[in-house]
């Protein structure tokens, strides 16, 4: 049985609020935060209402990220950590998520892209206030934990025969650039032209890469797009195309990523094969085509 912990919220203080308003930690405060539906806990008990915070948080996530499972088995993965940090300001917002440094890419990516959508549909948060009753930005980081049973990822995951793959590509001007994840655990860049490619640097994680220029503009263009290109290439003297649906939309339910592959062949773009999974690709003969040496 697959299993996604998310332990108590701690704070920590380790990045400045982009309006350069002061932050505070639990100890500097006399009333913690109050989430919606940990009301009835006094905002002074700090513990428990940490401990309300958190389960509530939980749920919410596990409503959001149901098909975490299914993405941490198309890359193999069994097991995985992250920490997100966050501010809760004090007008009742959550905001500015990141990932510390070591997080799993896809587990804290998902998480983030989950909180984000969270931040938007709960109720304001009453603020963390000081003895005087005056209302501050409160910062915390989340540590997050995700465990698969090892006998069911044999039968659902694939074993990539590569230390890099590559996850999609993005265009600009005459240039395509490679994202690539490297043994499960960072995020790679390369341009490719008709040079060749160029390595252009390791990030810890897709949100790290989406605050950097230029890819973040480039992502940003990407987003608006249905489909994604993942990687190109020839088998068997036949051109082929892998695109990848829905990678962006944060509505998986009603928007699945399913990947398709497409034959070129006298300018014409022809389908070839749909697969709903990605570990059904992954199995696929067109796989080689995202793998990197």
């Amino acid at each position: 049985m697959k299993q996604f912990y998310l332990f108590v919220l701690v704070l920590f203080a380790g990045i400045a609020f982009p309006q350069q308003q002061p932050l505070y930690m639990s100890a500097e405060v006399d009333e913690m935060p109050v989430f919606p539906g940990c009301e009835h806990i006094k905002a002074s008990r700090k513990k428990k209402m940490n401990e309300c915070l958190a389960g509530r948080v939980t749920e919410l996530l596990n409503e959001k990220m149901g098909r975490i499972d299914e993405t941490m088995t198309q890359y193999g993965i069994s097991k995985a950590s992250a920490v997100i940090q966050f501010i809760i300001t004090k007008e009742g917002v959550m905001l500015n998520f990141s990932e510390l440094k070591g997080s799993n890419p896809i587990l804290s990516q998902s998480t983030i892209t989950a909180l984000d959508e969270i931040s938007m549909e709960i109720l304001p948060i009453i603020p963390a206030k000081l003895k005087k009753g005056e209302k501050v930005n409160l910062l915390y980081h989340m540590p997050i934990t995700y465990e698969s049973d090892e006998e069911e990822m044999m039968e659902e995951t694939y074993e990539f025969p590569v230390d890099e793959i590559v996850l999609f590509t993005m265009k600009n001007n005459d240039a395509k650039y490679e994202v690539r994840l490297f043994q499960n655990q960072f995020i790679k860049i390369y341009e490719i032209n008709e040079r060749g490619e160029t390595y252009l640097g390791r990030f810890l994680s897709m949100g790290e890469v989406e605050r950097s220029e230029p890819y973040k503009s480039m992502i940003e263009n990407e987003r608006k797009a249905e489909r994604i290109l993942v990687s190109a290439g020839s088998l068997s003297d036949e051109y082929y195309e892998i695109y990848i649906y829905n990678l962006f939309q944060q509505d998986k339910k009603n928007h699945p990523i399913y990947v398709k592959v497409e034959k070129l062949e006298e300018g014409k773009r022809i389908p070839v094969q749909t697969f709903e999974k990605e570990i059904d690709f992954n199995r696929s003969i067109y796989a080689p085509l995202i793998y990197r040496e």
